[in-house]
């Protein structure tokens, strides 16, 4: 009897072992991508409008990123808004170079063969205990336009898995609005609604232009990266973008299709 007793012993031992060997791994995995992803947004940030192709091409290449073609514009008999038919058309891009840091594939199908695996380790554990895992779902993308040989817009865009819905963070740099019918200035603040395939969310979009200033620039850019695998999860606008909203709050005039709400 005490020998069983022994062996039952040892076994859970082995067992609570490789628990914790598995947990740590997957935590230092997902630490890792939440590095990669604020170097590949770092690095991106640096890009400015009216830089060569060529000098965007070794970033692309050290993160693996791709060469993409958007659809072409529908036909102008097809927009109500001719004006903006006409302000896109004057907009439009000859392609991008796209950036993603997917660490469960869960999101879009541009992942490698560990992405893969993670994603069905991930299916495996119950939902609910996925966050303390370190498998909260997020997806980072960063996407350069180009016209005419020269970078045209610069744009990044971070979705994540909140504490009760997702929330997103992005901005975009370009030399103009991204709507004919926005009041031009050089830094606007929205937000728009996500349809995720587990609910849907918010995300609060920043538009600044090359006039910017650098606390401008700094605002747009700057949201808070320990929603990518906080435990317990952020919770709305003033968890994810607290830069941002606060120079909503000193400069109301940067509001575009957004209700500013209202942080502690």
């Amino acid at each position: 009897m005490h020998r069983w007793s022994a062996l039952g012993l040892r076994l859970v031992i082995v067992v609570f072992l490789i628990v914790i060997v598995a947990w740590g791994s997957i935590w230092a995995y997902v630490a890792f991508e939440a590095h990669r992803t604020k170097l590949v947004l770092g690095e991106v940030s640096q890009i400015r409008v009216g830089d060569t192709e060529a000098s965007i091409l070794p970033l692309v290449e050290r993160y693996g990123g791709f060469k993409w073609s958007s659809d072409p514009l529908p036909p102008k008999e097809e927009w109500i808004d001719k004006d903006e038919y006409n302000y896109q058309k004057n907009r439009a891009r000859d392609y991008s170079y796209a950036i993603e840091v997917n660490p469960f594939a869960s999101i879009t199908p541009h992942t490698g063969r560990l992405a893969q695996i993670m994603r069905k380790v991930k299916a495996a554990v119950p939902a609910r205990l996925r966050p303390v895992m370190g498998m909260r779902d997020w997806l980072a993308e960063a996407d350069v336009s180009i016209r005419g040989g020269r970078v045209q817009s610069v744009l990044t865009m971070t979705l994540f898995a909140g504490r009760s819905k997702w929330l997103g963070h992005s901005w975009r740099l370009a030399e103009g609005m991204p709507e004919h019918d926005m009041r031009q200035r050089t830094y606007a603040v929205g937000a728009g609604a996500l349809t995720m395939g587990e609910g849907g969310g918010m995300t609060i979009d920043n538009y600044f232009t090359s006039e910017a200033s650098e606390e401008e620039a700094e605002a747009a850019r700057q949201f808070n990266t320990n929603c990518l695998t906080s435990i317990t999860g952020c919770n709305d606008f003033c968890d994810v973008a607290p830069r941002a909203l606060d120079y909503l709050k000193r400069h109301p005039e940067t509001v575009w299709s957004i209700i500013p709400p209202k942080c502690p």
